[in-house]
């Protein structure tokens, strides 16, 4: 498996480059539109690799930055993204936005990448947010260590706050409301709150 390259750009096109090695070998490679717009032929490189394997394919990801490679990956094992939309998703936020975007919630960050609608954007932060929690990467860590996990003192704002995420999302008050009465116990934090209250949304669209 390929983990990583260097060599000089042949050719780049949108966020597809070709990488000669310097034993004459050309690889193609797809990297972000950012990269890509920011290099030009015969310019040395060195890229952190991503092999994605499929029966009938493999393909190259290519990454400047090791900790760009390991969001990427975190993107890739987040239900309902692939290789190509975890690309989009670098190709329109740069490691620190996403980061960012994670941790502030921001639905309205993910909703910039194309493919991404609102309601999958609230869910990507959820799921993202606890893969950062579980597994930091260096320099990008959430700093999350002496939060509460409980929300008691601030029940009220954070319901309040998935109130309001759910009413951008487009659901209805009837709709949240009915959702907020089961969430019921006081002790969820706003992000368990909100995931919890989408599981018993979806089903209903």
């Amino acid at each position: 498996m390929i983990a990583y390259l260097e060599g000089q750009i042949l050719r780049s096109d949108d966020n597809l480059i070709v990488l000669q090695t310097t034993g004459g070998v050309g690889y193609a490679v797809h990297v972000t539109q950012h990269f890509a717009a920011n290099t030009s032929p015969d310019e040395l490189i060195t890229l952190h690799i991503y092999t994605n394997v499929r029966e009938d394919d493999i393909s190259l990801y290519g990454f400047h930055k090791l900790e760009e490679k390991e969001l990427f990956e975190m993107l890739i094992k987040t239900s309902g993204v692939g290789p190509k939309l975890g690309l989009a998703v670098l190709s329109v936020l740069s490691p620190t936005q996403l980061v960012d975007a994670i941790h502030q919630s921001s639905v309205e960050s993910f909703s910039q990448v194309p493919g991404i609608g609102k309601k999958t954007a609230a869910k990507l932060c959820l799921d993202l947010k606890d893969q950062l929690k579980r597994h930091p990467i260096s320099g990008f860590e959430l700093g999350m260590e002496g939060a509460s996990t409980t929300g008691t003192a601030s029940t009220g704002v954070e319901i309040d706050g998935v109130f309001s995420a759910l009413k951008n999302l487009g659901y209805s008050e009837k709709e949240i409301l009915a959702v907020l009465r089961k969430t019921g116990s006081t002790d969820l934090t706003f992000e368990v709150r909100l995931k919890k209250a989408l599981s018993l949304l979806t089903p209903l669209r």
